[in-house]
């Protein structure tokens, strides 16, 4: 589950920057299951003096589909704790409108799948829209991954996409280097 490293370098560059910089963490089905994972985030946050809210929660779309009721709990548990939680791969599993309607989610992420044929005005481009529709329905943003063109981009901006990410802006880099774009974005805002 989530690796400490990751929460120890949040904390370094929070410390040394003085802003929060927010990162997301994958939430395995195993994970899901275990009675002690809200314990055990509390204790990462608590030891690294982070807030709940900068540690994002990844639980992809798939995982929503295996056990509804206990999901929604153990999602609702962490909300309350304030974790955001995120539904990943919005597109690829099979879960009904009617549950996304019913689930406590903070965002939903866009399944790269959707993103990889857009074009203007054909029917990949319409199902991301419709996508958005219900997101902004929902009250959820929009986090579109996967997005690597300038065309991609643009559609996207344009359809209200609320998040875009991807290898367009940049491809995974160091934390030494991610450092680095938080010390120009400083500079640059100043």
């Amino acid at each position: 589950m989530c690796g400490a490293r990751r929460q120890k370098q949040l904390k370094r560059w929070k410390d040394l920057y003085g802003t929060a910089v927010p990162i997301s963490v994958n939430v395995s089905r195993v994970d899901i299951y275990d009675p002690d994972l809200v314990d055990y985030l509390k204790q990462i946050i608590a030891e690294n003096n982070i807030s709940a809210s900068e540690l994002h929660l990844e639980i992809t779309e798939t995982a929503y589909t295996d056990s509804v009721t206990q999901i929604k709990g153990v999602v609702e548990g962490l909300r309350n704790e304030g974790f955001m939680v995120e539904m990943d791969d919005f597109g690829k599993g099979y879960s009904s409108l009617n549950m996304l309607t019913s689930l406590p989610i903070d965002a939903l992420k866009l399944d790269m799948a959707f993103i990889t044929d857009i074009a203007e005005n054909n029917k990949e481009m319409s199902m991301v829209e419709f996508v958005l529709e219900i997101a902004r329905f929902l009250g959820v943003p929009v986090i579109a991954e996967g997005v690597e063109s300038a065309s991609q981009y643009l559609l996207l901006k344009k359809a209200g996409c609320d998040i875009i990410q991807g290898y367009y802006f940049s491809k995974p880099v160091s934390a030494t280097e991610f450092g680095h774009l938080i010390e120009k974005s400083r500079m640059a805002a100043r």
